[in-house]
């Protein structure tokens, strides 16, 4: 038993339900040091103790999953036809920029630094939970991402074709 009761495996991860995964949600700002290390946010650092993924993000962000989805992500990606050569693109785009990562004692992961160039990730990031995975956001660029909701550039009918 972990904290408040909880169960842990045998790597020292919360057991959660059959079939369920961590929900993550909210937003933390975090100092990245000299050598690129960065705190996980205290919370969620269980579910990435065993180990992470890091990869680049669509927009200039970084994605971080955990492993088993990173293993979901990748299999759906993994079906896609080798034929078509969108298909191709994305694998190399998003295979060919990840990392395994491991939290050290302290909770920090090394985002390496052709990630942290492609996210313009200096000195500060701010680390957004995204339900299944984390999204790693230079201030700058989050800001932006926040601007265009406050300023009602993003219309409310864009979100009705999620059917949300």
């Amino acid at each position: 038993m972990g904290p408040r009761g909880r169960r842990k495996d045998e790597l020292g991860q919360p057991v959660l339900p059959p079939g369920d995964s961590p929900m993550f949600l909210g937003e933390y700002r975090h100092g990245i040091d000299a050598k690129g290390r960065m705190f996980l946010p205290a919370r969620y650092r269980p579910f990435f103790a065993a180990g992470a993924v890091l990869t680049r993000g669509l927009e200039p962000c970084l994605y971080l999953f955990t492993l088993p989805e990173w293993r979901r992500v990748a299999e759906r990606i993994g079906q896609l036809p080798l034929t078509a050569p969108e298909a191709r693109e994305w694998r190399r785009f998003f295979f060919g920029g990840a990392f395994d990562v491991i939290p050290d004692e302290q909770g920090r992961i090394l985002i390496p630094a052709s990630l942290r160039a492609y996210a313009g990730l200096e000195g500060q990031a701010v680390i957004v939970g995204v339900h299944t995975y984390l999204e790693i956001w230079s201030p700058s660029a989050w800001q932006e991402i926040l601007e265009r909701f406050q300023n009602g550039r993003i219309p409310p009918e864009h979100w009705m074709k999620l059917e949300i």
